[in-house]
């Protein structure tokens, strides 16, 4: 058995400009930044890539504080020798107040632990804002799932992937936008023709819930931070679906764990992610498998024309094919260490 001792951890800044700007209803973006770290021991360095964003404009923390947490949580375990993972987990445990920074040293540890393998998984699409460039992608693609970002067009858009030459499920996501004056919109959607709608409300109001259960299956994603507050809210109120992310969780383990969960009670799960590179897209994607529903996992070069994972998730009739990650360090910016 190999023993791992934790020698340093090294910081690294990537970026890349979307090919087209993500457009929802919270936010316009242009260019992903990424944390993504090097948790180095006497034999290799395994990388964890952070989904965390540089502004607060989905989650309260950012890349800023998960370096700052990172730091922290490095100085107490460092020259810790560690034999399986689960003494690693016991490790990231101490950064359960901060998710994404425990997942991102999850994905790390766990490359020391486990080989990684290759795969397929179904292609779900996110499309933010149908464009006649998006529909092209989409029938050279064939996504065994779209998911459409809510607008005033969204009944065009729908109709739009129904008309593409082959039969792909539809999801809506709203980004918590949706309002009372929204159920006329609400009411023309057919029911059996969407896989659910992602995040109606801003917050949780009976009679508009039951209402729009009426004409959609619902979903919560950002509100699915923990699995006592997701099992308390799907008891609760009319959700049909539970988008889980693994750094809202803590990390892939943590994710499973709460998956099992869920589908225990008879809820459904889609796994997704946060517009990642390679390698957070590869254990999404692995994740994925296991949901009910296709997650959001994106083939190589959907969203941006470079990657530090070259050529991770090979799109082929619908599914994507993975091979383990490969990290070109040359294309990452380090930005700091702690020895």
């Amino acid at each position: 058995m190999t023993l791992h001792t934790l020698k340093s951890l090294h910081f690294y800044q990537y970026s890349e400009p979307f090919k087209e700007t993500i457009t929802t209803p919270k936010v316009t973006l242009k260019e992903r930044e990424v944390l993504v770290i090097g948790l180095e021991t006497e034999e290799e360095q395994y990388f964890g890539e952070c989904n965390a964003f540089r502004t607060a404009w989905y989650d309260a923390v950012t890349i800023e504080d998960v370096v700052s947490r990172l730091k922290d949580w490095f100085q107490n375990v460092k020259g810790t020798t560690i034999e399986t993972f689960e003494d690693a987990q016991k490790l990231a445990d101490a950064l359960n107040d901060c998710p994404s920074a425990r997942s991102t040293v999850i994905m790390a540890l766990y490359q020391m632990f486990y080989p990684l393998k290759a795969f397929a998984v179904d292609y779900g699409a996110t499309v933010s804002g149908m464009t006649q460039t998006k529909l092209k992608q989409l029938k050279q693609t064939a996504p065994k799932r779209v998911k459409l970002k809510w607008s005033a067009d969204v009944l065009d858009d729908i109709r739009a992937v129904q008309g593409l030459p082959f039969s792909s499920s539809i999801a809506l996501d709203a980004n918590e936008s949706l309002t009372f004056q929204d159920m006329t919109l609400l009411k023309q959607l057919d029911h059996d023709a969407i896989l659910y709608l992602e995040e109606p409300f801003i917050d949780f109001q009976n009679d508009l819930m039951d209402e729009a259960s009426a004409y959609a299956p619902l979903a919560i994603d950002e509100k699915a931070t923990s699995e006592e507050d997701m099992m308390h809210l799907v008891k609760q109120y009319p959700i049909d679906t539970v988008i889980l992310k693994p750094f809202r969780l803590g990390g892939i383990d943590n994710l499973y764990t709460v998956m099992k969960q869920l589908q225990q009670h008879g809820i459904h799960v889609v796994v997704g992610g946060m517009y990642e590179f390679g390698l957070s897209r590869y254990f999404t994607a692995l994740l994925a498998r296991l949901g009910d529903f296709p997650g959001d996992v994106t083939p190589d070069g959907y969203y941006f024309e470079q990657d530090f994972v070259p050529q991770s998730g090979i799109l082929k009739g619908g599914s994507i094919y993975f091979e383990p990650p490969e990290v070109d360090a040359d294309r990452l910016t380090l930005i700091d260490s702690i020895f």
